[in-house]
């Protein structure tokens, strides 16, 4: 059987090298390195004001550990024919309400679907990892099993070399836990087979060292795209997801994850040695099923915020219909149970019928969405860029947002985008947009799903 299947993947890399032989595309290994040579052969920071980012999704949005920013790294946009890959490094002060490209020496090769983390240490450091880069066609993909590190305030790139990581993936997720860099799951997809990831690693901040975490109990099934925060106390709690799998030979049916656990340390654990990985329940107006949501923690308070979405249903073999969401929750992880609640903006109707699908296209309401950024700062949270489908085109955004999360009175629209004029109720629906039940979750863990959901 070995045999057979490397003889079968041996054939299948011929022919996906000879087709793109045909378009005339150079190996996206190739690519890549170049891409990387470049970044490195730069000798000096460049920094320059900008308006706005481009049309971006799956990009990283985190706040700067220390400054009154937000950090945005990364990111993709297909434009209808090609796709475009991002490294860009961008700062937004939210005082002066202005844009900054960094364009700093030896950075990372072009990627979307990666993880960031803003850290404190050595006056602030911005760390990523893997990530995957897609060849203009699309007809080639490269994951990354890569870590890098950004010296905020020396404003230099420098590539992590250290053993024992995680594999290359994308759709993973990592966070800061007592001076770690903790990250699960994810995936990976060479075109003819993928795999998705539910393995566990901490990075030290301290010795610069990966390790696999040992852990006990009920753990996560494999799965990428989820929502993963950390607890002030060393707990890390990991929400939904998405996966696939064949069903038959040219059929893969996607699925949905609805389900919470928690990863605990054992008692007396101080290094990431042993953990405990446990199936909670959720309480209060949980989220509808979805994938593709954004999510930003509240430093300091176990709770963490949660924008947007789509779901994917399915309607035989080719046929899907998407629903996106533009509506808030927050997850209050200081409760026994974890417990939703569903954040009322009350300039925001609770349905998206035709007329009022038109009316928030003209307000500043942010417009249901996917793969957007989310962050928090000084009691306000940010949405930037994402996707949103109208029939069977793809739009990717690039409006932004701002929302007093102490009033929560209004949405505030910081850069408008005239792409949403042309949005209407065909691609953007919110009928299931929330729920008033406050009982304990009983409801399945999956949703079936055939989208590509991954990140």
């Amino acid at each position: 059987i070995e045999k057979a299947t490397a003889k079968r993947e041996k054939k299948i890399a011929q022919r996906i090298k000879k087709d793109i032989g045909k378009i005339g595309e150079p190996e996206v290994s190739t690519i890549v390195a170049h891409i990387e040579a470049k970044n490195k052969a730069k000798v000096k920071v460049v920094e320059t004001k900008i308006d706005n980012p481009s049309r971006r999704s799956n990009f990283s949005f985190v706040p700067h550990p220390d400054k009154d920013e937000i950090i945005l790294f990364g990111g993709e946009f297909h434009n209808g024919k090609n796709t475009i890959m991002y490294n860009d490094l961008i700062f937004y002060n939210i005082s002066h309400n202005t844009w900054t490209l960094v364009d700093a020496p030896g950075a990372p090769p072009s990627r979307s679907s990666h993880s960031a983390v803003s850290v404190a240490v050595d006056n602030g450091q911005l760390w990523i990892f893997g990530g995957e880069f897609a060849s203009p066609s699309e007809y080639q993909f490269y994951h990354y099993n890569d870590l890098w590190v950004f010296s905020l305030k020396n404003r230099n790139w420098t590539k992590v070399m250290a053993e024992g990581g995680p594999c290359a993936r994308s759709g993973h997720r990592m966070v800061l836990s007592k001076r770690h860099l903790v990250l699960f799951g994810g995936f990976q997809d060479n075109t003819h087979n993928y795999q998705y990831f539910n393995d566990l690693y901490a990075f030290s901040l301290a010795d610069y060292k990966w390790k696999t975490i040992k852990t006990s109990g009920q753990a996560p099934s494999p799965r990428s795209g989820c929502q993963m925060f950390a607890m002030e106390d060393g707990r890390i709690i990991v929400y939904g997801g998405y996966y696939k799998e064949k069903v038959k030979k040219d059929y893969d049916k996607g699925t949905i994850l609805i389900d919470m656990f928690m990863l605990t340390p054992e008692k007396g654990d101080t290094d990431f040695s042993n953990y405990r990985w446990s199936k909670v329940k959720q309480a209060g107006s949980l989220p509808t099923a979805r994938c593709s949501l954004s999510g930003s923690p509240i430093t300091g308070h176990n709770k963490a915020y949660l924008f947007g979405g789509v779901y994917d249903e399915e309607h035989g073999e080719d046929d899907l219909t998407s629903t996106f969401y533009n509506d808030l929750y927050m997850l209050d992880m200081e409760q026994n149970t974890p417990t939703w609640r569903l954040i009322s903006v009350k300039e925001q109707p609770n349905k998206l019928d035709s007329e009022v699908a038109q009316c928030l296209v003209n307000s500043e309401t942010p417009t249901p969405r996917s793969h957007s950024g989310l962050a928090f700062k000084h009691n306000t949270l940010f949405v930037y860029g994402g996707l949103v489908e109208k029939g069977s085109k793809s739009l990717t955004l690039n409006d932004f947002y701002s929302l007093d999360t102490k009033k929560l009175k209004k949405w505030n629209m910081i850069c408008s985008d005239d792409i949403l004029k042309t949005v209407t109720s065909d691609c953007s629906s919110d009928d299931s947009m929330s729920t008033d039940d406050s009982s304990e979750s009983d409801e399945s863990d999956e949703s079936s799903s055939d989208g590509q959901m991954d990140t």
